[in-house]
């Protein structure tokens, strides 16, 4: 049996869980298909055994939840339809009764940083050492192998991508002018948009504060891939 223990101690507002909860439960059981983040929490607790002590705010993290209060509706919606059962302890998982339904969850491996900025330095991991649960659905491709995250560092594209943002990247060569880029410019991996001003290709950041950068003919510049998602940081 698969279980991760909770800390039942979170900061919420007395009596809020229970009305929310009744309007996201009657919510989901309008169809029978998981949402992504339920599926993400299934393959999260099926991933993490055994762990004690996690909080509602860490597991939100871990799947990229919004509130630690959208976890709590969303396992009390999975509690109610028999994927988990919840004790003294806190949730465990049952994973004979979910075993076959988790074939469209992948787990994406999250790299590094990528910085949203022109200043500083940071260099992206070359071996990831954390993956993301998330469904096939969710990446909207079947092209599975060459998809990936990379967290966000600065505030250069603000408000689309923010500091500790997971953004999904999808590697190819090619790019529109309307995409967001995962770009190596010297070395630095930086999330932009580049765009041919009167025949000068630029980099461009969203945040108005931040200036364009001049892509100069001698800059070791690639595009690895394009932005396809992002996973806001809590």
């Amino acid at each position: 049996m698969n279980s991760v223990i909770l800390m039942m101690n979170e900061e919420l507002p007395e009596g809020a869980a229970n009305l929310t909860f009744i309007s996201f439960y009657y919510n989901s059981m309008a169809t029978n298909k998981l949402d992504d983040l339920q599926r993400r929490l299934i393959a999260f607790f099926k991933q993490n055994t055994e762990q004690e002590g996690l909080t509602l705010r860490e597991i939100a993290n871990q799947v990229g939840a919004s509130h630690p209060q959208t976890v709590l509706n969303k396992l009390n919606q999975l509690v109610f339809r028999g994927y988990f059962v919840k004790d003294d302890r806190g949730y465990r998982l049952l994973r004979e009764d979910v075993e076959n339904k988790l074939d469209d969850i992948v787990q994406l491996p999250i790299y590094g940083f990528a910085q949203c900025g022109n200043k500083g330095k940071q260099i992206i991991d070359e071996y990831s050492q954390e993956k993301m649960p998330v469904t096939i659905a969710f990446i909207g491709t079947s092209d599975i192998k060459n998809c990936f995250f990379v967290r966000a560092k600065g505030n250069s594209m603000e408000p689309k991508i923010q500091d500790g943002d997971l953004v999904l990247i999808r590697q190819q060569p090619s790019y529109d002018e309307s995409d967001f880029v995962f770009v190596l410019h010297n070395q630095l991996p930086k999330l932009k948009k580049i765009i041919n001003q009167n025949g000068h290709y630029m980099l461009e950041s969203i945040n108005r504060f931040f200036d364009k950068v001049e892509i100069d003919p001698y800059d070791e510049t690639k595009v690895i891939g394009v932005v396809k998602k992002v996973i806001k940081s809590m």
